[in-house]
C-alpha cells in the first residue's frame, strides 16, 4: 500500500513513516511538505494520503478539498481539533487523529492495517432508504470494503446465498421483511460466530436490544457520528478475524495445512447430512515406515507435505481434506458417486511426483458412496483401503 504523508513538519512526518513501515509489511510511504508539491505528483499512485490538516501554502485546507475533491482517501493528523471540526469537508475524510496524543500512533497503525485489510471483505448494507445507502456505501467504501446493497431482508436472503458475505449491516425498520425478522432469518443458517450483524436504528433503544437477544452483535443509532459507526465495525472485524484464526489453529493440521480430526468430528457430519450424493476416498501412503527408516522423519514429513500438495491441486474447492491420521488421508467428495471418485483418485496416482528427488511412492486408496451415516462411509471406505494395502497401490470401490 503506497502512503502519502504530506505535513510541513519534516521531523514529525519523518516519525510518522518510520513508525508505519516498522509495524505494517505491506506499506510504503513518501513524504512532501506542501500543497505546490502535491498538485506536482500523480496522486493516482498513492493508495491513501496522510495529511496535515494547515500547510504554509494551503492555510485553510486547500490540499485536503483537492484530494476529496478526486475521491482520494484521506486522513487527518493535525494539532488544530477545533479549527478542523469547522472544516467543511471534515466529513469526506475518513478520521481524524490529533498529534498531541501520543497513544494515537496505536489507533494510527490499527486504522491504516484495516483499511488495508478491508479490500478484501463484503459488506451487506440493508436499507429501505436510497438516500441513506447511497450515504452509507460512500463511506463505508471510503475505508476499502465492498459494498452490496439491498432494500429489504428478502433481497439481504437472496444475495447470502449468492455472495460470500463478512458483515451485515442493516436497518431494523423495513417493508417486505425487517431488520428484526432478518436477523432470526440470518441466525438459522449462520451463528453469531460465523456471520456478524450490527443492526442499525432511530427508533427507541429497547428495540435495538432487542435485537441482540435475537442474535445481531452489536448495534448503533442512526444518528451516528462516522468515526463511531467505523470503530463499531473496525473492532467487530479484528474480533472476528481473531475468532477465525483460533478456529483455524483448531482444525488445522499444522504441517499439511488440510483439516484434521478435529473438524471431521465436529464440522463434518452436518456436511454429510446437507448431500443427498457423496463419497469418501480413504488414501494411505505405501510403505511410508521404510521412508522414515530409510530417508529420516524430516523426508518423511516433506512427503506427506508433496502427497497433500498433489491431493489439492487435484479435488475441486467443494471437496474437503482431512489428515486422518499418520499417513492416511480422507477425501469428503459432495455430489459425487464413487465412481466418480475413483477417476479423481486416479488422477491423483497419475500427478504425483517424485519427492525432495529420491522418493518415489505410491498409495493405496478404498472409495465408498454407501452408508447412511459419515461413520458408516467412512468405515466402508476403510475396510476397502485395507484389501488395498494388501498388494498395495490399488484403488478399490467395491
Amino acid at each position: 500500500m503506497k502512503i502519502l504523508i504530506i505535513d510541513d513538519s519534516f521531523s514529525f512526518a519523518k516519525l510518522v513513516k518510520a513508525y508505519l513501515e516498522k509495524h505494517l509489511i505491506f506499506v510504503e510511504t513518501s513524504i512532501i511538505s506542501s500543497f505546490k508539491e502535491l498538485k506536482e505528483k500523480n496522486i493516482n499512485e498513492y493508495e491513501l494520503f496522510l495529511c496535515d490538516f494547515l500547510l504554509l501554502d494551503a492555510e485553510n485546507g486547500e490540499h485536503i478539498k483537492y484530494l476529496v475533491d478526486k475521491d482520494k482517501k484521506v486522513l487527518v493528523i493535525t494539532a488544530y481539533e477545533k479549527e478542523f471540526i469547522k472544516f467543511k469537508y471534515s466529513e469526506k475524510v475518513i478520521d481524524c487523529l490529533f498529534k498531541d496524543e501520543y497513544k494515537m500512533k496505536d489507533y494510527l497503525i490499527r486504522l491504516v492495517n484495516r483499511i488495508y485489510k478491508n479490500r478484501n471483505l463484503q459488506i451487506l448494507l440493508v436499507d429501505d432508504s436510497v438516500v441513506f445507502r447511497k450515504v452509507g456505501r460512500k463511506f463505508l467504501e471510503m475505508v476499502n470494503f465492498n459494498v452490496i446493497e439491498a432494500n429489504n431482508g428478502h433481497e439481504a436472503l437472496e444475495i447470502l446465498k449468492a455472495y460470500k458475505i463478512d458483515l451485515v449491516v442493516t436497518d431494523l425498520e423495513m417493508p417486505i421483511m425487517d431488520g428484526e425478522k432478518l436477523v432470526i432469518a440470518i441466525r438459522e443458517k449462520y451463528s453469531i460466530n460465523e456471520l456478524p450483524i450490527l443492526i442499525m436504528s432511530g427508533k427507541e433503544k429497547e428495540k435495538l436490544i432487542r435485537s441482540l437477544k435475537l442474535g445481531a452483535n452489536d448495534f448503533i443509532n442512526k444518528n451516528f457520528r462516522k468515526e463511531e459507526l467505523l470503530i463499531r465495525i473496525h473492532n467487530m472485524m479484528e474480533m472476528y478475524e481473531h475468532l477465525r484464526k483460533i478456529e483455524n489453529q483448531i482444525i488445522i493440521e499444522p504441517l499439511t495445512k488440510v483439516y484434521n480430526r478435529f473438524y471431521l468430528e465436529n464440522e463434518l457430519e452436518k456436511l454429510f447430512k446437507y448431500y443427498s450424493q457423496k463419497s469418501v476416498a480413504m488414501l494411505d501412503i505405501d510403505f511410508f515406515k521404510k521412508v522414515n527408516d530409510t530417508y529420516g522423519h524430516q523426508t518423511g514429513d516433506e512427503v506427506l507435505k508433496n502427497f497433500a500438495n498433489t491431493i489439492k491441486s487435484v479435488v475441486r474447492k467443494s471437496d474437503i481434506i482431512i489428515r486422518y491420521g499418520g499417513e492416511e488421508f480422507l477425501i469428503f467428495m459432495p455430489n459425487t458417486t464413487k465412481y466418480e471418485a475413483m477417476v479423481v483418485v486416479y488422477k491423483i496416482k497419475k500427478t504425483l511426483k517424485v519427492c525432495c528427488g529420491v522418493v518415489n511412492y505410491t498409495f493405496s486408496a478404498g472409495i465408498a458412496d454407501e452408508g447412511d451415516t459419515l461413520v458408516e462411509m467412512i468405515k466402508l471406505a476403510d475396510k476397502r483401503l485395507y484389501i488395498a494395502k494388501e498388494k498395495r497401490n490399488l484403488i478399490i470401490v467395491k
